[in-house]
């Protein structure tokens, strides 16, 4: 079994993919071709979806007898430096790749993967090279048959005024609630990540709860790809796993893949637009133009795509889907029902408020929610999803917000507060948690990561 397989221009797959041509037609295809099977590389996720069942992308990589597959997407400039790059990766690899003229006159700089063996996959690929989502949020309406939101044009542009372009802008905020499915809204997929507000006038300025712009220097692409322009936006600063899907984990790693998810159009070019509708807004966004690498803006759909929608985050493995009324204003620092975010899993903020030794390092952390009164109480404690060195890190974190004195306004049962050392409560995380207990307690939490874009004030108990 070789470890690498090319994947360049033709139709086979793809023919396969919608059952234009059977399992032994394609075959013989893959015979014929030496195992280079022909499909273009920007239908590759949209034909490895429709695969049946039976048919899924192991067993293909088994047909080809390859535990890797590599695709070479069509449409380079510099086809000698493509060959190269091409060459490299075959060395990397520690094999041959075979590679026709034709093919490597098409080659783009650009190559994806995906993989059985993901270990000698990451070895074979240079790290600037992005990797194939096979499960693309793009490609959703290819898979569940649902239409993005088309930019509209009976929507004109927003007329120019003389709006004070704002210094700071506190982003809206998402209720929690159940998926809205009457008409008028929009939907959009939840990202697991950062928000931040980014503001361009010459310079750019990112800002969460802490000014995020020299912690991401890769998103000062934007300047480029809105020179001239000054515009306030909203969105979410993500980390790509391996996969190409979001992941909060990565987002906390040195050398991750950054990128910046824009979804809301606040301010442009001397005109407010916090006033406008949300489909207009997002029309005018769409304007914009902002796609590529780091920075791009995800699609948005409408109509009856919610609960279609909602299925496909549960695949993706995305953290769940946000509806919006297309008729409302952004309302910045507000809370308002008019935004409804419906996760999928139970992940809930919570504070860090102390922890309890443990053998070598920490053994768990005691966290506390704000209720109605601002009252910190105590909601249990965590002591899985920890890596080591996650616990390094929070230990460092903890040295300068040691306290003698428990933060919690209320009681924290004895067994949990002996030998339990207190913080000042500064600290908000995300954990993942099973269900409540009746005395407002988490069931089986388990660690996600901090949220430096939190408040502590911000992380309230819902009864």
């Amino acid at each position: 079994m070789s470890d690498i397989a090319a994947v360049y221009d033709g139709s086979a797959l793809l023919a396969y993919a919608h059952g234009q041509i059977g399992a032994a037609e394609l075959i013989s295809e893959i015979n014929a071709e030496g195992r280079q099977v022909g499909v273009p590389a920007a239908c590759l996720a949209t034909a490895l979806a429709a695969l049946t069942d039976d048919w899924d992308v192991k067993q293909l990589m088994s047909l080809m007898g390859t535990r890797t597959m590599v695709v070479l997407p069509l449409g380079g400039a510099d086809p000698a430096e493509e060959l190269r790059q091409v060459g490299e990766l075959a060395r990397l690899a520690g094999g041959d790749l075979d590679v026709g003229h034709a093919v490597a006159a098409a080659l783009t700089h650009r190559a994806y993967y995906v993989t059985a063996n993901p270990k000698a996959a990451e070895v074979a690929l240079p790290p600037t090279w992005p990797v194939l989502d096979l499960r693309p949020v793009r490609l959703v309406s290819d898979r569940f048959g649902l239409a993005v939101a088309p930019t509209s044009t009976d929507s004109p542009a927003p007329p120019p005024r003389d709006d004070e372009m704002p210094h700071q802008v506190e982003p809206m905020l998402a209720t929690l609630g159940e998926l809205p499915t009457a008409a008028g809204w929009g939907y959009e997929f939840k990202w697991d990540g950062v928000r931040a507000i980014a503001h361009l006038d010459g310079d750019l300025r990112l800002r969460g709860r802490h000014n995020l712009t020299l912690a991401y220097p890769e998103l000062d692409a934007l300047r480029a790809m809105l020179a001239g322009r000054r515009v306030v936006l909203d969105g979410e600063i993500v980390a790509l796993g391996r996969d190409g899907l979001p992941s909060f984990a990565a987002l906390q790693r040195p050398g991750a893949t950054i990128r910046y998810y824009v979804f809301d159009l606040l301010h442009l070019d001397g005109t407010d637009l916090t006033r406008l509708p949300y489909a207009e807004r997002r029309d005018a966004l769409a304007r914009l133009d902002i796609t590529g690498d780091p920075v791009d803006t995800p699609p948005y759909w409408t109509g009856d795509a919610g609960p279609a929608l909602l299925d496909a985050a549960r695949e993706l493995g995305l953290e769940g889907v946000i509806a919006k009324r297309l008729d409302s204003p952004y309302r910045p620092g507000r809370r308002s029902a008019a935004w409804v975010k419906v996760p999928l899993s139970n992940v809930t903020e919570v504070v860090v408020a102390g922890f309890k030794p443990g053998r070598r390092s920490i053994g768990s952390l005691l966290l506390g929610m704000y209720d109605e009164h601002d009252r910190l109480v105590y909601v249990g404690q965590v002591s899985t999803g920890f890596t080591a060195a996650t616990l390094r890190d929070l230990r460092e974190r903890f040295e300068p917000l040691r306290d003698p004195s428990a933060p919690f306004d209320g009681p924290v049962p004895r067994q949990h507060a002996r030998h339990a050392e207190w913080l000042r409560p500064v600290l908000v995380a995300d954990v993942t948690y099973r269900s409540w207990t009746p005395e407002t307690r988490l069931r089986q939490p388990s660690w996600k990561g901090l949220r430096p874009d939190r408040a502590p004030t911000e992380v309230r108990l819902r009864t």
